[in-house]
């Protein structure tokens, strides 16, 4: 496990996120931050509803506590499991500014996914439908969202000529079934737009 790629927290933890690197070096060998960690997860405020990767993380970690309490000296090996802990939803979109859903949309504008899908590992989003249209899914930091600090966007393509400004947003490729659909305005007036990178003038 790369613990060092994880955000450092200093106690008391209150999330299972500000817990995950201390829980990480405990689970490599480093006891003092497994106690640590340990007893945080007994103390810290369940997860808000909906958020069920930290209910699924919180729930196999007091397991892995149960089971090292018992068996003091015991390795514990992980492994992937098969799956997802929540299925992943796209349940709306973004724009850079945070609003929801974006309106005068322009060709060639970052167009933020939202809902549990930004807990998806980076590169199992690969494409979303845009109306009749596909576009390639990227992923970047996120400037809005501090708990999951990586964020699947695409960039709006050209607005087709009769095409509704109204453009319905589903996903097209991911590494596991995605339900849901939002959708964004495209600005009604393409000429006041920019001209998107790889357009025609």
């Amino acid at each position: 496990m790369d613990c060092g790629s994880l955000p450092e927290y200093t106690g008391p933890f209150n999330t299972v996120e500000e817990a995950a690197k201390t829980l990480c070096l405990g689970l490599t060998g480093d006891q003092a931050a497994w106690d640590a960690g340990a007893s945080a997860l007994d103390t810290m405020p369940p997860p808000f509803e909906g958020d069920c990767w930290s209910a699924t993380a919180i729930e196999i970690l007091r397991t892995i506590a149960v089971v090292r309490q018992q068996n003091p000296g015991v390795s514990v090996e992980l492994a992937p499991r098969r799956g997802t802990a929540c299925p992943p939803e796209l349940s709306g979109l973004e724009d850079i500014e945070g609003n929801s859903p974006p309106f005068l949309v322009c060709p060639g504008q970052a167009i933020v996914l939202s809902g549990n899908i930004t807990g998806l590992p980076a590169g199992t989003v690969r494409s979303v439908y845009v109306g009749t249209t596909t576009a390639p899914v990227m992923q970047r930091q996120s400037f809005i969202d501090t708990n999951h600090p990586l964020e699947f966007y695409f960039l709006a393509p050209p607005l087709e000529p009769g095409q509704p400004a109204l453009s319905e947003v589903s996903i097209a490729d991911a590494d596991w079934p995605v339900s849901g659909s939002a959708s964004f305005e495209y600005a009604t007036d393409q000429g006041t737009c920019p001209q998107a990178p790889g357009t025609a003038p």
